[in-house]
C-alpha cells in the first residue's frame, strides 16, 4: 500500500467522517472511499461501522489504526534521521586548535554549536598554528583554528576570520595597573614585567619601541596558558588576546584592550583567529555544519 493511503486512514479515523478527512487532506471524498474499500480487501476484515453521523473503527480498523500510526512515525523518523545525518548533525568533527587557557570565545562557540547538535562528536588537536596548518594539509584535521599571522600557505584557504583585541590579563591586586579604566595605556606597561605568547612578541616588540615603552618581558611561551598561569599567579602582566575582554573579568581578575596614544599603534593591537581548510578538499557534513554555524555566531 502506498504510504498516503495510510496517513489517509489514520485521518478518516480521527475525523470521524469521509467527508471532514477529505476537507482536512484536501482530497477527493470518493478517493477516499475507494481507499477504504481497498483496505478492507487487502486486510480481508470490514474497518468501520457506519452511522449516519460518524464513522466509527470495528476491533480490525483500531489495529490497523495503531499500525499505521507506527508505521508513520517509523517513515517519518527514517527520514528525519537520515537528513540530520546527511545533514551533518551525527558524525564527528576533527578541529585543530592552539592552545589557549582561558578561551571564552572557543568556548561559547563550542557549547552553543553542541547544544543545536548533540549527537555530533569532536576529535580535537591542541598544538601550535604551524603543526595545525600541517594536520590540515595532512587531512588528519578537517578544520583548523589558528592565530594567523600573514599569508597563509598555498593549501590552505580561510573559511572565516574573527577579528580580536590585544589586552592586558593581571589580579584585580597587582602593583602595577589600576582595574578601572575601559583600556590600559601601553606607557602604563613601562617597567612591567611580562609575560607573553611566542606568536605576538614581533609585534609587540614593534609597537612597544615605536611607543617608547620599556617593559620587561619575563616569560614567552607557545601558548595563553602560560601567560595566564603568571597572571593568576600575581606574578606578572599577560598579554593575551579576545574578541570580548570583559568575559575575563571575575572577583580576581580583569582584562581590558591595550590602547597607544597614537591611534594608528591602537590599530596595529590586534590579532586574527582565522578557521582555515584544505584548498580544493570536500569536508564532511559535520565540518561544514560547524564552519556554517561558526559563520552564523560571529556574525559573517
Amino acid at each position: 500500500m502506498n504510504l498516503d493511503f495510510y496517513r489517509n486512514y489514520i485521518a478518516i479515523v480521527e475525523c470521524g467522517t469521509l467527508s471532514a478527512a477529505a476537507r482536512t487532506l484536501h482530497v477527493a471524498q470518493s478517493a477516499l472511499s475507494t481507499q477504504v474499500r481497498q483496505f478492507e480487501s487487502e486486510y480481508g476484515a470490514r474497518l468501520f461501522v457506519r452511522s449516519a453521523r460518524r464513522m466509527e473503527p470495528t476491533d480490525a480498523g483500531r489495529i490497523l489504526y495503531d499500525k499505521a500510526k507506527r508505521v508513520v512515525m517509523l517513515v517519518d523518523e527514517s527520514h528525519r534521521e537520515i537528513d540530520a545525518c546527511v545533514e551533518g548533525a551525527q558524525g564527528t568533527v576533527r578541529i585543530g586548535m592552539t592552545q589557549a587557557y582561558p578561551d571564552t570565545d572557543m568556548t561559547r562557540l563550542l557549547l552553543a554549536f553542541h547544544r543545536e547538535n548533540p549527537r555530533i562528536r569532536y576529535a580535537f588537536y591542541e598544538c601550535s598554528s604551524g603543526e595545525i596548518m600541517e594536520l590540515v594539509r595532512t587531512g588528519v584535521t578537517e578544520v583548523g583554528v589558528i592565530r594567523s599571522a600573514g599569508l597563509l600557505p598555498p593549501y590552505l584557504e580561510e573559511a572565516l576570520t574573527v577579528e580580536q583585541q590585544l589586552c592586558a590579563y593581571c589580579r584585580r591586586d597587582n602593583p602595577w595597573l589600576p582595574s578601572t579604566g575601559e583600556t590600559v595605556p601601553l606607557r602604563a606597561l613601562d617597567r612591567v614585567p611580562l609575560a607573553i605568547s611566542r606568536g605576538f612578541e614581533p609585534l609587540l616588540t614593534d609597537v612597544f619601541q615605536r611607543a617608547d615603552v620599556r617593559p620587561v618581558v619575563m616569560s614567552v611561551s607557545t601558548s595563553r596558558s602560560n601567560p595566564s598561569m603568571w597572571a593568576k599567579a600575581g606574578a606578572m602582566v599577560a598579554v593575551i588576546c579576545a574578541d570580548d575582554a570583559a568575559a575575563f573579568d571575575d572577583a580576581d581578575m580583569f582584562c581590558r584592550p591595550l590602547a597607544a596614544e597614537d591611534s594608528a599603534v591602537t590599530g596595529e593591537l590586534k590579532a586574527a583567529r582565522s578557521f582555515v581548510v584544505a584548498k580544493g578538499r570536500s569536508l564532511s557534513a559535520a565540518a561544514q555544519r560547524f564552519l556554517r554555524f561558526s559563520q552564523t555566531h560571529y556574525g559573517r
